[in-house]
């Protein structure tokens, strides 16, 4: 009888480990995370983490943005340890609050190829003006090789002096002088773009695992782009992750814009979304349009970004704008 038990027991231990070992898969091991962005691949990274939260915070206390933000900035300016990157953030972010600009700032314009006097343009190479040639680098010119001295020449008669050439006539007083030609693409009414201080990063974003820069800007209203175009009082808000796939149709977590107006004490929220009309087909692209008002505006980026084959976190960016 023992015989039997212990033969019976045997047979179901036996079987529930066949089952235990015959039913369960074997699970693939998960992708191992990309390693996280430190202070030598974003120099700036530190002030963006302290100075991103410093603008929300002001968004919920408007009154009290102005001092929050430079007590923000001052503790960043002060901290010897952090990167200059972190510093040259701080002193703009300080620079702003304290002495807002009024107006949007130019664009800066390219300056003009003035050639040197004597000198055709586009005919002959020439140095800058204000360049020594002998301090100019080049390639050495190849020494020619030596000739067998020739038999000195018979003593030919002079020849007649040729007349002189008749100088050009100077042009017409009237006469007017064509200028640059516009560059392609940028008409008049092209809308001045205002960017954030500092790139954003998302960490393992590209579909080979590597990270994502991302570029942040703001238009102000009125303005045509993006659309459907932001009006007077409105600024638009632009974020492009470079390299990306397309955006998903769905952005799973939002990537928020958190934004103060400096001038008017209006501040707000809002979450930035793709458009089918802007980079359908990649980089991700998301925009916003919000009711700022006109004044001197401190803003913040932040969140995740949804492409066609990643789920990305990007590190904070702070901008400066001005809406007329």
């Amino acid at each position: 009888m023992s015989r039997i038990l212990l033969s019976s027991t045997a047979f179901v231990v036996g079987s529930s480990v066949a089952i235990a070992f015959g039913g369960v898969a074997v699970a693939e091991p998960p992708a191992p995370a990309p390693p996280p962005i430190d202070g030598l691949q974003a120099p700036g990274l530190s002030a963006m983490q302290n100075l991103s939260p410093a603008i929300q915070q002001a968004a919920g206390d408007p009154s009290n943005a102005a001092s929050m933000l430079m007590a923000a900035a001052q503790a960043f300016t002060q901290n010897t340890a952090a990167a200059d990157d972190s510093h040259h953030l701080a002193a703009a972010v300080s620079q702003f609050v304290s002495d807002p600009p009024t107006s949007i700032p130019a664009p800066v314009a390219a300056t003009a190829h003035v050639p040197p006097a004597g000198v055709v343009p586009g005919a002959e190479a020439h140095l800058p003006p204000g360049i020594n040639p002998a301090h100019a680098a080049g390639p050495e010119p190849e020494a020619a090789p030596l000739a067998a001295p020739a038999p000195a020449p018979e003593a030919a008669p002079a020849p007649a002096p040729e007349a002189a050439p008749a100088p050009e006539a100077a042009p017409a007083p009237d006469a007017a002088v064509p200028g640059p030609a516009p560059a392609p693409g940028f008409g008049p009414d092209t809308p001045v773009t205002q960017d954030f201080m500092y790139p954003s990063i998302g960490n393992g974003c590209l579909a080979d695992g590597g990270n994502s820069i991302a570029t942040a800007i703001s238009v102000a209203g009125p303005a045509t782009i993006p659309l459907p175009g932001p009006a007077a009082g409105q600024t638009a808000y632009v974020f492009t992750a470079v390299g990306t796939s397309a955006p998903a149709a769905e952005q799973k977590l939002p990537l928020n814009v958190t934004w103060v107006n400096l001038t008017t004490g209006k501040s707000g929220s809002a979450t930035l979304k793709p458009r089918p009309d802007i980079n359908p087909e990649g980089p991700t692209t998301l925009t916003a349009i919000v009711d700022t008002g006109s004044g001197s505006i401190m803003s913040t980026i932040f969140g995740q970004v949804t492409t066609t084959e990643k789920q990305c976190q990007f590190m904070p960016t702070i901008g400066s704008s001005v809406v007329p």
